[in-house]
């Protein structure tokens, strides 16, 4: 009996080799063979699609103009403002010598933008500009005192004040449904607050004045009382 079998050499087996997953292999040549997506497959999709793209460009321009006409237009007014902080003088009687001492200016710089933006400056602008009785401004159905209280606060909270980085000009805007409303208020508030400057340094001037005379006054009289002493005195010792 002959036991030997002829064996085929290299792939020419009779059966397939085995493979555990032979699904995922041509998924993955699959994939590999596949083409990407170049600008002529875009182009087509673009193509069957155009009438989708082009509703829904001309539905968002169509929405934008509907909101833009619905919504009410503002104004915004800038204005410039230039703060020096205050300088004294200061003479020595001996050496005749003048020298200048100032606040920081830094702070005195962050003082003046709170009190720009603060509550009193709306109201005096609402006050000059008799906003209270602006019926496209408050509602003048209200009494006096309402109408004062809602056109100030309307105008904080149209202000915008920008305090500087550097420097002593001060910056700030209003924001009005009408230009010439929004330039009114934002000049009002500019004399406003140069107003109120003025008034304060115009009421310290007296406040300081009569504090100089008080103590003149009380330092006269404690000179003059131990001169008074001093001549009673010369006076029983039968001096003079």
């Amino acid at each position: 009996m002959n036991n030997n079998l002829a064996v085929p050499d290299g792939d020419a087996w009779l059966a397939d080799r085995y493979e555990p997953n032979p699904g995922l292999r041509n998924a993955a040549t699959s994939a590999s063979e596949s083409p990407g997506l170049d600008l002529a497959t875009l182009l087509r999709i673009i193509n069957n699609w155009r009438w989708l793209i082009l509703g829904a460009v001309a539905l968002g321009i169509v929405g934008a103009i509907i909101v833009t006409l619905l919504t009410t237009p503002t104004y915004r007014s800038w204005v410039t403002l230039e703060a020096n902080p205050p300088t004294v003088e200061i003479m020595d009687e001996q050496t005749r010598d003048r020298s200048s001492t100032g606040v920081n200016s830094w702070d005195y710089i962050a003082t003046q933008v709170g009190l720009l933006a603060s509550r009193s400056i709306a109201e005096r602008a609402a006050q000059d500009l008799n906003l209270a009785n602006n019926k496209d401004f408050v509602d003048t159905s209200e009494d006096a005192p309402t109408r004062l209280r809602a056109a100030t606060a309307k105008i904080e909270s149209g202000l915008n004040v920008e305090a500087p980085e550097e420097g002593q000009l001060i910056r700030f805007n209003f924001v009005a449904e009408s230009p010439q409303l929004s330039a009114a208020i934002a000049n009002q508030i500019a004399d406003s607050f140069i107003n109120s400057n003025l008034q304060r340094r115009y009421e310290a001037s007296p406040y300081a004045r009569n504090f100089l005379e008080k103590q003149i006054a009380r330092t006269r009289a404690d000179l003059e009382r131990p001169e008074r002493q001093l001549v009673a005195y010369a006076q029983a010792q039968g001096i003079i």
